[in-house]
């Protein structure tokens, strides 16, 4: 299009009117003027060509801002998204923009001039046909989708808008690219259908609830699950909760309220519903909001509801069964602890809690077992060392079980138990520990090793018990090189004391005899009852000098303790035999010199020490020794 521009300046407008002012001779007759009239002749004049140059200005801006429209116009015409058409009334196209020929795989040249309809699919030119007509007689805007069919071209689907606007101009006709969103709607609508597939396979309860109306779409499972059909079912959310058992009702609403009011955005939550029969089915009901209004109201929710009344029936029988477990296991006599593998009490049995009880302490559950051993139980360390010991060999798949090789004590010394430790064989590789309470068995061994080792009557050690134990003595004093002194004990005149004051006053003497004697013992020396009322003491790690020192506040401490009993007061002596060690075979041997002593002791007056002097040691001369041989 070209436009005419206006005189650039004055000169050219001058010309071109004086070109126009010849074409018109004889049409101005001069008059005569005067010199005022002139005058005001030429400021008109001037005042004229003024306005003049200041039209032509203003022309010039405007055509300016017209020409800048005009190619904006273009510009917005060539690259707007949507393609647009020109055709005539012959149907052939006169003007495209670029988004047009774009969807008709052209160049704009070689477009313009050819017919717009070669290029529909052929099954549709008719229809298209139809739509111009229809566009033309009745002076609407058309609208339908058609495929743009390309030779050597997938179709591609379009958006057809057509105005009539003349029948000088032809039709205007828009071109819009919905390839895309048929896709999409394609994809969508597979997605749809893998998911009514995939909800059908499974059976779940879908439904889709319209906050403001109250309206519930639901899917043919939901009515299954409550044992109805969608024919008969109500589609009113309040309806629908009338199914959901009363004591479950109230805590589903206000979960479904939080997510309408904004506090949520999706729910799950475990509830009953009454089917139509009367039967109860345990679901899992769950629902998101999908749309929400301006100020964040729901407007639209969706959910689905699974049937886990199976799940629940096997949730209660193990709960059942766990129940019953708990009770044998309970039942148990024996202390049961499990620990996991790290060694800590994951649970316990009632005889285990009641054991604990007992020692003073509460349940011991989140604790490690060793700890538990050895500050609950007071067990001593070197103990605990070796249970950690079995323990770390289970735990490292090297035995199946560990057993404890004696029976454990307490600190204390009232309580004992025996230790296993079994590996549970699972995939947690937990271990299960049991203590067994011996103590009344223990107590009951410890009282047997008593009566064996002990004289009931004078609690001085047994014969045996003491000759074992003085056996032992004598090993380690000559392995060390230590001094070794025997002392053997006769009650004097004893037989009269029980002729005297009878076998019961007898009985009192020897005891209060022992008493007396360990009054005087250190707690490292030894007495026993060697027969009748004779006794023996060993003094280890003692020199002759020490022992005779020792004998002889014996001696001493008898005579100043007289035994009173039943308003009698009965004195006593004690005469003592001491022999010390050299180069004795036997303890045995050594015994025998302390007996020949004592009796050296008795046939000497009695209520003395005698010692035995061994051919090694020196004598003291009778002017310095107390006692002779």
């Amino acid at each position: 299009m070209v436009y005419r521009k206006n005189p650039p300046g004055f000169e050219v407008l001058r010309q071109l009117a004086t070109a126009r002012l010849s074409g018109h001779p004889g049409e101005l007759a001069a008059a005569a003027l005067d010199l005022q009239q002139v005058r005001h002749l030429l400021e008109e004049l001037e005042i004229h060509q003024i306005e003049l140059e200041l039209q032509n200005e203003h022309l010039n801006t405007a055509r300016a801002q017209l020409e800048q429209a005009l190619n904006q116009s273009s510009e917005l015409y060539d690259f707007a998204p949507v393609g647009n058409v020109l055709i005539n009334v012959d149907g052939n196209i006169t003007k495209l923009n670029l988004a047009a020929a774009q969807l008709l795989a052209s160049e704009r040249a070689q477009l313009v001039g050819s017919r717009l309809a070669i290029y529909v699919a052929a099954a549709q030119r008719a229809q298209f046909n139809t739509i111009l007509a229809h566009a033309r007689d009745e002076q609407e805007t058309q609208a339908a989708e058609f495929a743009l069919q390309i030779d050597g071209l997938e179709p591609l689907p379009v958006q057809v808008k057509v105005v009539w606007i003349g029948p000088k101009v032809g039709w205007l006709i828009a071109l819009v690219d919905v390839s895309e969103s048929r896709h999409m709607e394609e994809q969508l609508r597979a997605s749809e259908e893998r998911l009514t597939l995939a909800l059908k396979a499974v059976g779940d309860a879908v439904w889709d609830w319209q906050v403001n109306s109250g309206e519930v779409l639901i899917s043919e499972g939901y009515a299954q699950l409550i044992g109805t059909s969608t024919a008969v079912l109500s589609m009113q959310c309040s309806d629908l909760m009338d199914y959901v058992l009363s004591d479950d009702r109230e805590q589903l609403l206000l979960q479904m309220q939080d997510c309408i009011v904004g506090k949520r955005d999706s729910y799950r939550i475990e509830h009953r519903l009454q089917s139509s029969n009367g039967s109860v089915k345990w679901v899992l009901a769950r629902g998101a909001v999908v749309l929400r209004s301006a100020v964040g109201t729901a407007l639209r929710v969706v959910g689905t509801l699974v049937d886990i009344s199976q799940r629940k029936q096997i949730e209660a029988d193990l709960v059942t069964a766990a129940q019953f477990q708990r009770a044998i296991f309970d039942s148990i006599s024996a202390q049961i602890a499990v620990l996991d593998q790290d060694g800590m009490v994951l649970y316990t049995n009632a005889a285990w809690r009641s054991y604990m009880s007992k020692l003073g302490f509460e349940e011991s559950v989140g604790q490690n077992y060793l700890k538990v051993l050895s500050h609950f139980f007071a067990v001593d360390s070197p103990t605990v060392a070796v249970v950690a010991a079995g323990m770390a060999a289970i735990t490292a798949g090297e035995a199946a079980s560990f057993h404890a090789p004696e029976p454990i004590c307490c600190v204390c010394g009232r309580w004992w138990f025996t230790v296993k430790v079994t590996s549970v064989q699972d995939p947690s590789h937990r271990m299960v520990v049991t203590h067994e309470d011996v103590s009344v068995l223990k107590r009951a061994e410890l009282a047997s090793q008593t009566l064996a080792n002990v004289d009931n009557l004078t609690d001085a050690m047994s014969r045996q018990h003491f000759m074992s134990l003085a056996d032992q003595e004598l090993v380690r004093s000559r392995r060390y090189q230590l001094p070794l002194v025997v002392l053997m004990l006769d009650l004097d005149h004893f037989k009269n004391v029980n002729d005297n004051y009878g076998h019961p006053t007898g009985d009192v003497v020897l005891k209060r005899f022992v008493q007396t004697v360990k009054g005087v013992l250190r707690e490292s020396d030894l007495i026993g009852r060697i027969g009748g009322e004779e006794f023996a003491v060993l003094l280890p790690n003692t020199t002759q000098e020490g022992g005779c020192a020792l004998a002889n506040r014996i001696i001493d401490a008898v005579r100043a303790n007289p035994v009173v009993f039943e308003k009698q007061t009965v004195a006593y002596t004690v005469s003592i035999g001491a022999s010390y060690l050299t180069q004795q075979s036997s303890f045995g041997e050594m015994l025998a010199e302390s007996d020949a002593a004592l009796y050296r002791a008795k046939k000497g007056g009695r209520d003395r020490l005698e010692v035995c002097w061994n051919d090694a040691a020196p004598r003291p001369d009778d002017s310095t020794r107390t006692l002779s041989d």
